[in-house]
């Protein structure tokens, strides 16, 4: 079984190299955030859960104290405890990546460490186990920091079907937008994305799934030559260039459309990009992460 952690200060700790040997490894399911109300003067309840939060994840490993390291020199017991503790500090948010046997992919997620008790159980293979708590509960496709973009051109123009005069008439109905992109997430869950929109562009909009986020409301939104407005679903914000201080969100149809409506949903999703004005310049990235329930 492939195990590894990685953190920006502290880097890549395979834990599937030998001495480590991963004996186990438990992936338990995000908590259920219920929202429920018994009936008044009636069996049942009113039950409006719709959100996960968290869950555990626990893996032990065996150490070989007697063996060598992953680069070739000898480690005792203790060297191999404190290459693995540091990445357990509440402190830090590692990913932790791993990949069962005979899986096609492997999957990562954010963790915090919230346990690693030091088992001294035998002479020559003492165990270490730990745990992490993953607060949002998401499961990635791949490892840390990998994620899918694509590239979506502009659209204004909708192709209006033909019908023929033919002894048997065939209708072609209306098609999806001229530029419209089929996203696919290959999770079964859906997943956060950022879209950052380039200028020239006035007024631009976005469609995924149906659901429209146009610029059109307080002045709209003019973007020149080298500004761009990122929309983050994760953290709910529209930003010019991706500053703090510069929220757009007002100039949106907020009131038409939620945060959660605009998810990729698992397979295929249709998104558009348009506007009132677009210049030769004008483009739309996409960037998101396939996301897993398990």
């Amino acid at each position: 079984m492939e195990l590894s952690l990685y953190d920006a200060s502290l880097g890549t700790l395979d834990l599937g190299c030998y001495p480590y040997v991963v004996t186990s490894l438990q992936i338990g399911s995000p908590a259920v955030r219920p929202v429920a109300r018994n009936r008044a003067l009636a069996d049942g309840a009113f039950d409006d859960t719709k959100y996960i939060g968290g869950r555990a994840v626990t893996a032990t490993l065996a150490l070989n104290n007697r063996g060598a390291s992953c680069g070739g020199a000898a480690s005792d017991m203790q060297t191999l405890i404190d290459q693995v503790v540091p990445y357990m500090s509440p402190r830090l948010r590692p990913s932790l990546t791993y990949q069962l046997p005979g899986a096609p992919e492997a999957r990562s997620m954010i963790v915090r460490g919230e346990s690693w008790p030091v088992a001294l159980d035998g002479p020559k293979y003492p165990t270490l186990p730990l745990q992490w708590v993953c607060p949002t509960g998401e499961i990635f496709s791949g490892a840390a920091g990998e994620q899918n973009c694509e590239t979506i051109v502009p659209s204004a123009d909708t192709e209006q079907g033909r019908t023929y005069d033919l002894v048997f008439d065939r209708s072609y109905p209306a098609s999806a937008q001229i530029g419209g992109r089929i996203i696919h997430n290959t999770g079964n869950a859906t997943a956060h994305w950022t879209l950052t929109l380039f200028g020239v562009a006035t007024n631009p909009t976005f469609t995924i799934n149906g659901v429209l986020v146009a610029f059109n409301r307080n002045g709209g939104l003019t973007l020149n030559i080298g500004q761009n407005v990122v929309i983050d679903t994760r953290t709910r914000t529209i930003l010019l260039n991706g500053d703090p201080a510069s929220s757009r969100y007002d100039r949106t149809n907020y009131d038409q459309w939620s945060w959660d409506q605009l998810r990729l949903v698992p397979g295929d999703n249709t998104v558009v990009f348009g506007g009132t004005s677009l210049g030769l310049t004008a483009t739309a990235q996409l960037c998101w992460r396939p996301t897993w329930m398990a």
